[in-house]
């Protein structure tokens, strides 16, 4: 494994001792289980004196429930497997609200390094619109201000701490010694059931608690009852985004992701239209495309937000297409592109037919009132957009049915289901039993299965982990936006969340190494004209260098016959840099990274971007003899004393280099 340390992981006193090997400083010492349960309306909370061996593993009992936990270990190349089973021996029903197959607090130590103080960890967010990126442990993490903003955006169940030095990644965490080369990474294998978080404690430089948790929303445990937990991987070494990939690998291995094998560009009405999209527009932009299929690859044209009647009446379009969906969808194929079109198929709206006609499909909370899924100034300035219970076998067959007629009628193959973490959100459902995780796991398969296997599904607005192995491609950032950020992003959603193309390049360089392992990302949308925009020439160019270094899907979203010709031409210049092997430098070390490599045969493409509001000196260190070619300026760059000093980066902008490897001479063993 590539930038790892053996793990070898044992009891001491009675606790589980992990240690990394080949000179690596990382160490895990005296973790137990965790776990917290309901009894009776009455939450209980306990915590493993000690474990003792058994065959092939550990164990604890919890006596006064009769809870038994079972740990086992396997190797993963360098990386180790800790398998969790819980055995209810007990007579009284219980239920599940967290377990921590692993969790440390003093006297048990975690060494990553030798100072705590130099501490990064790597903040996953929830869904595909939270902000994630690494935070150092002087700095805090925490939620937008309002409770529709976090419901939209961030785990509800879970609030962000706040405080210094304290933060919860969801599913994977990787923590690294800042100039120390020491790196640590934590992630489940398994998201299907249960959604799971790693948790860090270390403010002021003082460590307090690390914990893998699994999610248990309050599941049934029955006496006689085995429940297997999702495993969690560990791995340690030199490079923490090293160890990010690895985790990615293991994990889309386990869930069976589906990674298609070629990545589809595309041409989507939202960043231009909006919801005032009409029939017409679609086959105005059909045209543009067909006109520049020399210059501008693009293999699907898709109809977002705006056609349907109402947020929930997916099979009923407005009067804005008056031939319909299906005459759109073929007019589209037969011009040589496949169909895409957008659905939210979660949400219900008060004035759509489907809420009026069943209004018990819908999720409710504890009091009996309808739980808010959404609330989108788009739709309406009024009444939110409402949760449909994807536990009910009638609703799972009613979202197989709009999947299927969408795909196999009407003729659409790529489907993006946006507002997904709705299926998830806290509420009563008709199954009490089923877990957030499976409550959005079952609607995503029904789709699935209504849409066949050669749809493409892409995921929008979902909490990362019980989408993998049903999408093929994964939104994994905010919505980008005609400006840079403005005040809501700033100060509502601090900084980090929503809307705003800052946020959305945070989350295209902190995720990129989960492209091609878990699934296609989806940085959203590259917009370039020159007008109804804010965007400035260097901030679109920084956007554009970004999606195409990362390689994920490369969808526009303007009115084509309106770009000018050297917008065009920027398009042109980037489309050749997809298909790299993308790699962030600097994740660890600011909250944006300014570094981004992208590896190709015999060359390298790199991206160094000034994420300031004043210009900056970028400077970059490269091999003897390396040609040097600046892609966004028309002139060789030279090299002095194998370093590059870039002058002038403009506020917001970058430089993007390519750069060759010196040609072999014929005949030259040099090195052998």
């Amino acid at each position: 494994m590539v930038g790892a340390a053996p793990l070898t992981l044992g009891l001491a006193d009675g606790r589980l001792q992990i240690v990394a090997g080949g000179g690596c400083a990382v160490e895990i010492a005296g973790a137990v289980p965790e776990l917290t349960v309901d009894r009776a309306g009455e939450r209980q909370r306990w915590r493993a004196d000690s474990l003792v061996a058994f065959e092939g593993g550990w164990s604890a009992l919890w006596a006064e429930t009769g809870l038994r936990v079972e740990l086992r270990v396997e190797a993963a190349g360098d990386a180790v497997v800790l398998r969790t089973t819980l055995e209810h021996a007990g007579e009284a029903p219980l239920r599940l609200v967290a377990m921590a197959p692993l969790a440390v607090t003093p006297p048990g130590a975690v060494r990553v390094g030798d100072d705590v103080g130099r501490w990064s960890v790597y903040r996953n967010g929830y869904q595909s619109w939270s902000g994630t990126r690494a935070y150092g442990v002087e700095e805090a993490d925490a939620d937008p201000w309002f409770g529709f903003l976090r419901d939209s955006q961030t785990d509800v169940a879970h609030r962000a701490s706040g405080r210094r030095g304290v933060f919860r990644s969801d599913l994977v965490s990787a923590i690294v010694e800042r100039g120390g080369g020491q790196a640590l990474a934590l992630g489940f294998l398994d998201a299907a059931a249960f959604l799971s978080a790693v948790e860090v404690e270390a403010p002021g430089g003082r460590f307090r608690r690390l914990a893998a948790v699994v999610d248990g929303d309050e599941r049934p445990l029955r006496p006689g009852e085995r429940l297997a937990l999702p495993p969690l991987w560990l791995a340690a070494g030199a490079d923490g985004w090293a160890l990010l990939e690895q985790w990615a690998v293991a994990c889309g291995a386990a869930m069976q992701a589906r990674v298609p094998e070629r990545t589809p560009l595309g041409w989507c009405s939202w960043y231009y239209y909006f919801t005032r999209v009409r029939e017409a527009d679609i086959l105005d932009n059909l045209e543009s495309l067909r006109r520049l299929r020399d210059r501008v690859r693009c293999d699907y044209v898709q109809v977002d937000d705006g056609y349907q009647r109402a947020i929930g009446d997916w099979l009923e379009p407005n009067g804005k297409f008056p031939h319909g969906m299906r005459w759109l969808a073929r007019r589209i194929r037969d011009a040589g592109f496949d169909a895409g079109i957008w659905l939210a198929p979660f949400l219900v709206r008060p004035e759509s037919q489907l809420m009026r006609a069943r209004p018990d499909w819908l999720v409710r909370t504890p009091r009996g009132r309808l739980r808010w899924g959404c609330w989108n100034p788009m739709w309406s300035l009024g009444r939110p957009a409402y949760v449909l219970d994807t536990t009910r076998d009638d609703v799972l067959d009613w979202l197989r049915e709009v999947a299927r007629t969408i795909v196999h009628q009407w003729g659409y193959r790529l489907l993006k289901l946006d507002f997904l973490y709705a299926a998830a959100l806290p509420g009563v459902r008709a199954d009490r039993d089923a877990t957030r995780a499976e409550a959005l796991r079952r609607g995503l398969q029904a789709i699935r299965e209504g849409a066949g296997p050669d749809a493409f599904l892409l995921g929008c607005g979902c909490p990362l982990g019980p989408a993998i192995g049903v999408v093929d491609g994964m939104r994994i950032g905010a919505d980008v936006a005609p400006y840079w950020s403005n005040w809501i992003s700033r100060v509502l959603n601090r900084g980090r969340h929503g809307v705003a193309t800052e946020h959305a390049l945070r989350n295209i360089l902190t995720r990129a190494f989960m492209h091609r392992r878990l699934w296609l990302n989806d940085p959203d949308c590259l917009m370039v004209r020159a007008r109804e925009t804010r965007l400035t020439p260097a901030e679109v160019q920084t956007l554009a260098t970004a999606i195409a270094l990362t390689d994920g899907m490369f969808v526009l979203s303007d009115r084509l016959d309106g770009l000018p010709p050297e917008r065009l031409e920027w398009i042109e210049r980037v489309l050749p840099l997809l298909g790299g092997e993308a790699r962030v430098d600097d994740l660890f070390e600011r909250d944006l990274p300014e570094r981004l490599r992208a590896g190709y045969p015999g060359a390298e493409a790199v991206g160094l971007f000034n994420f300031s509001r004043r210009a900056a000196e970028r400077r970059l260190v490269v091999a003897p003899g390396t040609a040097v070619r600046d892609v966004w300026g028309a002139s060789p760059l030279a090299v002095v004393d194998d370093a590059l000093t870039l002058s002038q980066v403009p506020p917001h902008g970058c430089r993007l280099l390519w750069l060759e490897e010196p040609t072999p001479i014929e005949g030259d063993t040099a090195g052998d």
